[in-house]
């Protein structure tokens, strides 16, 4: 490929990138992919693919000419082949949450979250109504007395899980879990007991409430939180799907 249409390609597909990232930031949809806290270096990147493509149009333009060219007249575009490959799926795979299949395929996550033991400490002061599903399963992998929240009432968001394990009228209420990216996301759970379980479609968005108590699940010994539901109420989507520890 000549060195001015290998220039082309490479500006072509920087701003694609540039557009693609931009895009999710404005979309509120950067933190479907990376934990909040990367959200500035992400901002810094994008900055400086526009600061790139900046460069290679100047370039082309014959505005700028770095003292030192490296490439012959004729270059391989393999490298930026392999570089369209992902942002090409980033563009065509619609951007959406992970749900209920990620449940299905790392299980879900009831008795050992991936938190440390001084998340308990902090959720021993919120209160039961305000104290979310991961805070839930902190208390109940930490705690040697849970005789202390037996029927205290919860109140949680999340989408529905169904697993075969459970018996009729039980589902899984879930919230996907970052701790640095969608790669590493996991679905903490919350049992709950309810007799129109079976209506609920997988995904679907519910905030869940009842008195808590306590079950067992898959001969795992270790007592999970179990909610015997009062009310089942679907609701959309919240703007932050994830929870972040």
């Amino acid at each position: 490929m000549p060195k001015r249409w290998y220039r082309i390609f490479q500006a072509v597909l920087l701003l694609t990138l540039f557009l693609f990232l931009s895009t999710k930031v404005v979309s509120n949809q950067l933190s479907w992919y990376i934990h909040p806290r990367f959200a500035t270096l992400t901002l810094i990147g994008i900055l400086f693919l526009g600061l790139l493509v900046y460069r290679l149009v100047l370039e082309m333009k014959g505005s700028f000419a770095p003292e030192h060219d490296e490439y012959d007249d004729r270059v391989a575009p393999v490298n930026l082949w392999i570089m369209l490959i992902p942002l090409l799926v980033g563009i065509l795979i619609p951007a959406r949450p992970l749900g209920a299949a990620t449940v299905s395929t790392k299980g879900p996550i009831a008795s050992a979250p991936l938190v440390s033991s001084q998340a308990d400490n902090q959720e021993r002061l919120v209160p039961a109504e305000k104290r979310n599903i991961v805070g839930w399963v902190t208390l109940f992998a930490f705690e040697e007395n849970l005789d202390q929240y037996m029927g205290e009432e919860a109140s949680v968001i999340g989408f529905v899980y169904h697993d075969k394990r459970l018996p009729p009228g039980q589902f899984f209420v879930s919230r996907i879990v970052l701790s640095c990216c969608a790669a590493d996301g996991y679905a903490f759970t919350m049992m709950v007991d309810w007799p129109q379980a079976a209506s609920l479609k997988p995904d679907t968005w519910v905030r869940v409430t009842g008195p808590v108590g306590k079950a067992y699940f898959a001969d795992d010994p270790q007592a999970i939180p179990l909610i015997h539901a009062t009310t089942v109420e679907i609701v959309p989507q919240p703007d932050d799907p994830y929870l972040f520890p």
